[in-house]
């Protein structure tokens, strides 16, 4: 059980909850660049999804699940110039040809999918994460809540 492998995975696009998930995460993504700004302690591992698709050259943001071909992945070392953001992509494209691991990406506020860091080991945000997590093994479901504290209502 990896925080990792809990980022890569994700429910199939056009899924009605990873759209309500979406929506959880806009409500709080003022307060999470609030915190990517100016840390608090305790708190570290600050990562963005975004919504990828190839172009004849580079690739494409977008944070509608229905696109074709979009594959949403995590970027992380987050730089922030006002609602302009710079990255390094933390995974690794499963469809997406033309970006790799620690790759920079360049993004505005309006392209984030979710969100999350740790606070004191705890996941905060990363609300896309329970759509898979729901419709998973419950087991797994309490192993996440318990190590991560990923709570899914």
């Amino acid at each position: 059980l990896t925080l990792r492998l809990m980022c890569m995975v994700g429910p199939a696009p056009g899924d009605p909850a990873t759209a309500k998930a979406h929506g959880k995460s806009e409500q709080g993504l003022d307060g999470f660049l609030e915190k990517l700004r100016d840390p608090p302690p305790g708190t570290e591992n600050y990562s963005i999804k975004l919504g990828f698709t190839d172009k004849a050259k580079g690739v494409v943001l977008t944070t509608d699940q229905m696109a074709p071909n979009v594959e949403f992945m995590w970027v992380y070392q987050i730089k922030a110039s006002g609602d302009h953001f710079t990255a390094l992509l933390s995974d690794t494209p499963e469809y997406i040809r033309n970006i790799k691991p620690d790759d920079r990406v360049e993004f505005a506020k309006s392209d984030i999918f979710d969100w999350m860091y740790t606070e004191n080991g705890k996941v905060k945000g990363n609300y896309t994460a329970c759509p898979l997590l729901l419709s998973g093994p419950k087991e797994q479901l309490e192993q996440y809540r318990e190590i991560y504290g990923i709570v899914c209502d």
